[in-house]
């Protein structure tokens, strides 16, 4: 972690989230990388600073990788690879071929992702469209550790007491209840931006956020395949297992996930 923002140049916005703006830069040897900094409005650098510590640790193929965290700007700033990409969400929108044709690569390489976070002893706990990067030959990477945690049953504890963290649409039943996050916490929104992916929208949608959170806790998703024919019957059973409301009745890892897409099409062609 070093000192130094004035060495990086911003050439365009890419993404304005919550808490964070995502921007296009260049460094001293112009080359392209990627600048997260707070919005103006957050005043605490502790959660990017950690982001930052956490992001260090992971080294992946499909996760976004890390290169330094400049910690004596005005504004701080997460310094990351640029990833000629767009990410999921905006795929969706927009329609893009790849998502059928790529499907199945898609999904196997956010999976594998998200089985080396869990090996590494952390949960995402933000899965979502969002945080999911697609190259146009079909390439996936995974990003944001902002509200990563470690499986610690001692800040587990604390975190209770706190406010719902995580993205509405994509957050899972036990996280509403306040109970223990588990490597099924990420399985269910997985399985919900997989849902998203596959269909173009996600199985439960409200304008209210209360009824949102409750349809999480007690509405069973529809079948895919009421929305679109051609997604394999194999395919829907195991986005609709990753969405079971107790995580016990989701499948046990991500690994599972894994070997089950080893023998599946995504779709009936």
């Amino acid at each position: 972690m070093t000192s130094g923002l004035l060495h990086y140049h911003i050439l365009s916005t890419l993404w304005v989230g919550q808490n964070s703006i995502i921007y296009r830069a260049t460094n001293a040897r112009n080359e392209l990388v990627v600048l997260k900094m707070l919005l103006p409005n957050i005043k605490s650098t502790t959660s990017l600073e950690r982001e930052a510590r956490l992001s260090k640790k992971m080294e992946h193929a499909n996760i976004v990788k890390f290169i330094d965290y400049i910690y004596d700007a005005p504004m701080p700033a997460i310094v990351m690879e640029y990833f000629t990409s767009y990410n999921l969400k905006s795929r969706i929108v927009r329609g893009d071929k790849v998502l059928y044709d790529q499907a199945h690569r898609i999904i196997s390489q956010v999976c594998e992702a998200l089985s080396y976070v869990h090996k590494q002893g952390y949960i995402h706990r933000d899965m979502k469209p969002e945080n999911v990067l697609i190259a146009d030959d079909g390439t996936t990477k995974i990003i944001d550790f902002a509200l990563a945690l470690e499986i610690d049953p001692t800040f587990f504890q604390r975190l209770a007491r706190r406010r719902i963290a995580g993205t509405r649409p994509y957050i899972a039943p036990e996280t509403i209840t306040r109970e223990k996050p588990t490597e099924q916490t990420d399985i269910y929104s997985l399985g919900i931006t997989l849902y998203e992916m596959l269909v173009t929208r996600p199985p439960f949608v409200s304008e209210d956020r209360d009824d949102l959170l409750r349809k999480h806790l007690n509405e069973q998703p529809s079948f895919m395949r009421n929305y679109r024919r051609e997604i394999s019957q194999e395919m829907d059973e195991l986005v609709l297992h990753m969405l079971a409301k107790r995580p016990e009745h989701r499948p046990p890892s991500v690994d599972y996930v894994l070997n089950r897409l080893k023998s599946i099409r995504v779709f009936d062609k």
